[in-house]
């Protein structure tokens, strides 16, 4: 017996039950498709158990002809029905339900073919020889082996083709392994190849769920980001935004340049009160449209149901004075504007410029853009 290929199975066999082990813990994969990927590795190491006591037999004469057609019926079942079982870990249901019946098919051939010796038989010396119906099995192989690349195709597609090279990999060590014992008997590559798969695509799996998670995670947070109404940057990314200055301001006060400008829209109430609450919102939405046209160099950002909140930098900040007069100068022509409250952009701007002689925290400059815009609101009231 080669004892190197006594090595190989015994470190796959224990490479599937580290894997069973392994598979439920610092997993993302469902319960279910953790079900699978166990059983699959189980599966897989009966198979290699199988195909070496089959060969162990052939080479060390033996009387035990019946355990050795049992062993070598139970690696031929098992072995095409590792594709489902690789398919079904990693979600497919519906492919899979036809391809069991086939798979189960070839159970039904093993089992008539342990009588007539058709798909193989132990010759009178107990060393296993191919039927000459030995073909049939071999379809069914080549059906498992097609539907796995079938399986693989669909993965790479459903990633974008993400890592799509080391699945290309996978399928060619499978095939490898798989064509070579074909080929010649002698070649114990078939269960190797399987382990090898059965491992580097479970690792493939989790890579691909992670992938998409991060994927999600990242869409999910862009979402919370903006304001889904307006699509400026939300209350949650204004808050953020708040942090990072004040630590700046705490670190590198004389660096910072940055200014701040508060807009709080006028007769929002009275327009949702009249015209209703979708009107309102093509109001706000047309409001906020102004003004990011006035600052298209910094964020914008909606703090409320009518308030926005403007970080003025960049080339913005080296014009503030110029923006702020074209904006109220907007403002007030808006509200002047012989039309109905809903066609007019109302709004009131209040700006402050950060000091770093004078302003401690980020809340300094707030406070003084608050109170002019209050003041423009005043004034925009009394016209």
């Amino acid at each position: 017996m080669d004892n190197y290929y006594t090595v190989v199975i015994i470190i796959c066999v224990l490479t599937m039950l580290s894997l069973t082990v392994d598979v439920g813990k610092n997993t993302i994969l469902g319960k279910e498709d953790i079900k699978w990927f166990r059983f699959s590795f189980i599966v897989a190491a009966i198979g290699a158990i199988c195909e070496y006591f089959g060969v162990l037999m052939d080479k060390v004469p033996n009387d035990l002809h019946l355990l050795h057609k049992i062993i070598t019926f139970i690696e031929f079942s098992i072995s095409p029905f590792l594709g489902v079982c690789l398919a079904r870990s990693c979600g497919m249901k519906r492919t899979t339900k036809p391809l069991s019946i086939i798979m189960l098919v070839n159970v039904i051939i093993q089992v008539i073919s342990l009588e007539n010796g058709g798909i193989f038989y132990i010759d009178s010396n107990g060393i296993f020889q191919r039927g000459n119906e030995y073909w049939i099995y071999m379809v069914f192989c080549g059906i498992s082996l097609a539907y796995i690349l079938f399986v693989f195709v669909l993965i790479g597609i459903r990633t974008k083709l993400h890592n799509f090279l080391s699945l290309i990999i996978i399928t060619m060590i499978m095939i490898t392994g798989q064509t070579a014992n074909i080929i010649d008997g002698n070649i114990h590559s078939g269960y190797l190849s399987i382990c090898i798969t059965a491992a580097l695509f479970y690792i493939f799996i989790q890579n691909m769920l992670r992938h998409i998670m991060m994927e999600t995670i990242n869409i999910e947070k862009d979402i919370s980001n903006h304001d889904p109404l307006t699509k400026v940057l939300s209350r949650i990314s204004y808050d953020s935004v708040i942090k990072k200055l004040n630590h700046d301001i705490q670190t590198t006060p004389q660096t910072l340049k940055f200014a701040v400008c508060e807009c709080d829209l006028n007769n929002l109430k009275i327009i949702n009160d009249t015209f209703g609450h979708d009107a309102g919102d093509e109001y706000i939405i047309s409001c906020c449209k102004s003004i990011c046209d006035y600052c298209k160099h910094s964020p914008v950002y909606r703090v409320g149901g009518d308030e926005f909140v403007i970080i003025i930098q960049n080339e913005d900040y080296e014009n503030v004075e110029a923006i702020k007069q074209e904006m109220n100068e907007f403002c007030e022509k808006e509200i002047t504007k012989n039309s109905t409250l809903i066609e007019k952009k109302s709004f009131a701007a209040g700006f402050a410029i950060y000091d770093s002689t004078k302003d401690k925290n980020f809340n300094s400059v707030m406070k003084r853009a608050d109170i002019e815009m209050y003041h423009q609101k005043a004034i925009l009231k009394g016209l």
